[in-house]
């Protein structure tokens, strides 16, 4: 049986109307590990008291021992996450796993290229959070991809990294911009643009099933190998 852990909800951050980062931490003394990419479930009993499961991938590194962090999108209808919008800091939350094997692959290449859009940064910040934290010097690259400028999660953490860290690069791209100086598009503009030789290069994408798929033919067209573009598809 799986083992649950309990937490207490300790910090909400809005990023627009619809995205929140949730900060739990767990009881004194008990250790949550996991592998950076991993995921938790959370159980939430519907109207009709059946329980739902749902998967919510650890936005937060290892090394942070004893908390967990879940960068979620509300959805229209979704019992799962509007549950979370109810919850308020000191709520008390359990998680089933750690489960996943969306996983960084080693030997490392020598440069990373870590691609999202939305919440899908989720998995992919606590993989290159982590290699920052245990000292690897090869490129890390973040191509991050969102519709506003006011809706980014994690914006200004992620420009304060990239001035901490001269090997890591955050290229942040929107579709729908109102006052917005950097590039505009989709995550597919960025590859082509600034990483169309694939040598050297591994690829870890995450977010909805259209934009992995059109990026994963994206790069096979470039000459991305498979076994260079790893990937978690979000329904």
């Amino acid at each position: 049986m799986t083992q649950k852990h309990p937490s207490t909800l300790k910090k909400i951050q809005n990023y627009g109307p619809d995205v929140r980062n949730f900060s739990f931490e767990f009881e004194a003394g008990k250790r949550f590990d996991f592998e950076p990419g991993q995921f938790v479930m959370v159980e939430v009993a519907d109207k009709e008291g059946k329980v739902k499961k749902k998967p919510y991938s650890i936005a937060s590194p290892p090394y942070l021992k004893d908390t967990i962090e879940l960068c979620i999108k509300k959805v229209e209808g979704g019992l799962v996450s509007n549950w979370f919008f109810t919850l308020q800091e000191g709520a008390l939350v359990e998680f089933l796993g750690p489960k996943g094997a969306f996983q960084l692959k080693r030997p490392l290449a020598e440069h990373l290229i870590f691609v999202a859009t939305g919440t899908g940064i989720a998995p992919l910040r606590s993989q290159f959070l982590q290699l920052l934290h245990e000292g690897h010097s090869g490129k890390i690259s973040l191509v991050f991809g969102n519709r506003y400028e006011d809706q980014i999660p994690f914006h200004q953490d992620l420009l304060d990294l990239a001035k901490q860290y001269p090997n890591f690069e955050y290229l942040p791209i929107l579709s729908r911009p109102k006052n917005w100086s950097g590039p505009q598009g989709y995550v597919q503009d960025l590859i082509k643009t600034h990483f169309a030789d694939p040598s050297g290069k591994t690829v870890y994408i995450c977010g909805l099933v259209p934009m992995v798929n059109d990026l994963k033919a994206c790069l096979e067209s470039l000459g991305y190998k498979k076994e260079a573009i790893l990937f978690e598809k979000w329904t």
